[in-house]
């Protein structure tokens, strides 16, 4: 059998959800990947026994799974498909790419074949939606997008398709700048210099399956977002203390936060706005200088006109 380290993860758009279709890109940056089909079974305990079961039936079955990546300028368009909704780019080589989270009407959801597996040992995931996935910032490393939670319809053999490598550019932490801005200032104008260790965003769409009289699921539905901690370690400066000062006052503490990796003419930006939610332990250690870690919440900001939005610039002009 082939080894593990063989397995490829390949995406395709379907135009109807679960319809499967043929994988029309291999992902490129695909550190870690997981399938499994979901049972779902009656087993039912009759009176007159002491046995836990004396007769069971598998009543319903779909699929899961997991995949984590290296993210880069091109490919990062395909976790954001999936959690944010479809989007057209605008402009002409780069491309601009613009995500935000939903607020007064659910996505138009982007769904996607999945197949994973090498060659005598692969399957894919039909209608497969991205609920949740963390992105990760660290200083020595490349952005991270880890534990992306796949979730279709059914799970099934299949022969993958033929695809090739592409070239792709990873989104370097050492390129990335910080900014923290006043809740009624405006984002992106006051970077923070010198401080960011890791940024950790845990993004959580409540996007759920639907079961009615079928064995797989029939449909999918959405829901309110989770508040999608965003968690700063900060080297313990100005910056820092001046954000940990204001959590003594009785005042809330809110801020508009922006990521953003630039490489020539392409770039990857989050633009969150939160308020911070809970306490802080004065201090950790890092090499020992002192740290502080904050915890913000998302909540909407009028001057943003969102909590959360992803920007990426790209020579990328339609998802393969």
């Amino acid at each position: 059998m082939p080894a593990i380290d063989l397995a490829i993860l390949q995406f395709g758009k379907e135009t109807t959800w679960g319809t499967p279709v043929a994988a029309t890109a291999k992902l490129m940056g695909v550190t870690e990947a997981t399938l499994q089909p979901v049972d779902k079974v009656a087993a039912i305990a009759d009176l007159g026994t002491l046995a836990p079961s004396r007769r069971s039936v598998q009543v319903g079955q779909h699929g899961e799974g997991t995949f984590s990546l290296a993210l880069s300028y091109e490919d990062a368009l395909y976790p954001l498909h999936g959690l944010f909704g479809a989007v057209d780019p605008s402009g002409a080589g780069p491309y601009t790419w613009a995500y935000a989270a939903p607020v007064d009407a659910a996505p138009t959801m982007q769904p996607f074949t999945v197949e994973y597996g090498a060659t005598g040992a692969s399957y894919r995931l039909a209608g497969a939606l991205i609920p949740k996935a963390t992105l990760t910032i660290a200083v020595g490393d490349v952005w991270r997008l880890t534990k992306a939670a796949l979730l279709g319809k059914a799970i099934s053999p299949v022969t993958l398709a033929a695809l090739a490598d592409r070239a792709v550019e990873l989104v370097r932490a050492a390129d990335t700048k910080l900014y923290l801005d006043e809740w009624a200032g405006n984002i992106g104008t006051t970077e923070v210099q010198a401080a960011l260790i890791k940024a950790e965003l845990a993004l959580d769409t409540g996007r759920h399956l639907k079961y009615f009289n079928d064995f797989h699921p029939l449909a999918y539905g959405e829901a309110r977002w989770a508040k999608s901690p965003l968690k700063l370690t900060l080297e313990f400066g100005a910056a820092a203390k001046a954000l940990v000062d204001s959590l003594l006052t009785p005042l809330l503490v809110q801020r508009q936060i922006r990521l953003k990796a630039t490489s020539g003419t392409k770039s990857l930006q989050v633009d969150y706005a939160g308020t911070l939610t809970s306490g802080y332990e004065l201090f950790k250690d890092r090499d020992g200088n002192m740290i502080v870690e904050l915890n913000f919440e998302g909540e909407y900001n009028t001057n943003l006109g969102n909590w959360l939005e992803v920007t990426a610039i790209n020579p990328v002009s339609a998802l393969p």
